[in-house]
């Protein structure tokens, strides 16, 4: 059965008549009986009763009415994804991510990509911030977008800053050092520090600490963010994590030489790669979002 053959005997089934189908495709009905005919031979099968010029299906037609809806929609999907190559549009894209920004931006930003791409397959990977360019590098992904919390990146991969985030050095307010008006050095030490967690070039679980031994390493901004609720220790945290409500209510802002960080937001990419058009609705996205903590 082709495709031709399945979308006119769907027409005859559902009209009940040559003439209505005909009708309906805009098509000649001697047309669709030629192509009723050469169904019927090609399946060696009776699919319609005739008597002068009405046609009846027989129990058969109703029985592969299913299978050829089925072959309609798979036709149809081939085609689809064809005109989005065609089209510069990405049939599939793999996309990692930290998590510097909340998870509500993202829900509704794949939300927005598939209502404007809906043949486009999406797969997302979490993976903290130092992480992203080796992941593109070994072309595991197609694109990446987070913090640059990299001092080497592989010469293939493009990176492309987006917008500045700030990180903030913050405590619970029932933490010590929240209760200290001017933080310094042997502070922070004497406290725990918690940070991220990543794996390194060499595939070693390491953290993302040099002042001392003491720190809780995790592999999440928002479980770093948890942690410093549950008032285990200080942390860096990106602005969009953290409320402006909250500063004062649930959290400090340490006071500190270095209590505030500027890190680039980026797009990490295969140099010989070249972006879709659902990468680049992503990006428009993204600055958008990322305009608002300029």
């Amino acid at each position: 059965m082709r495709p031709s053959q399945a979308e006119v005997f769907l027409a005859v089934l559902e009209e009940g008549s040559i003439a209505d189908a005909a009708r309906r495709l805009h098509r000649s009905r001697t047309t669709l009986s030629a192509l009723l005919a050469s169904l019927e031979d090609d399946l060696n099968a009776c699919l319609f009763e005739r008597s002068g010029k009405s046609i009846t299906p027989t129990d058969l037609a109703w029985a592969i009415q299913p299978d050829a809806i089925r072959l309609l929609q798979a036709y149809h999907q081939i085609v689809r994804r064809c005109e989005l190559e065609r089209g510069g549009i990405e049939t599939t894209l793999r996309l990692a991510r930290d998590d510097s920004l909340p998870e509500a931006f993202w829900l509704e930003a794949m939300r927005t990509l598939k209502d404007r791409f809906p043949m486009t397959g999406i797969s997302v990977y979490l993976a903290p911030p130092q992480e992203l360019p080796t992941l593109v590098a070994n072309q595991t992904v197609d694109i990446a977008f987070g913090l640059n919390l990299t001092k080497v990146i592989d010469p293939n991969v493009y990176l492309e800053p987006l917008a500045g985030l700030r990180l903030m050095m913050i405590s619970s307010i029932n933490h010590p050092l929240a209760r200290l008006p001017e933080i310094q050095r042997d502070d922070l030490i004497a406290h725990t520090q918690i940070t991220l967690a990543f794996v390194d070039h060499e595939e070693e679980l390491v953290p993302d600490v040099i002042l001392s031994t003491n720190y809780l390493a995790l592999t999440q901004y928002e479980l770093i963010r948890d942690a410093v609720d549950a008032n285990a220790g200080w942390a860096w945290l990106p602005q969009p994590l953290v409320s402006s409500e909250s500063i004062g209510t649930q959290y400090k802002v340490l006071k500190t030489a270095e209590g505030l960080l500027w890190k680039d937001f980026c797009g990490f990419h295969f140099s010989s790669n070249t972006k879709g058009k659902v990468v680049l609705k992503l990006e428009e996205i993204l600055a958008s979002y990322l305009s608002q903590f300029h």
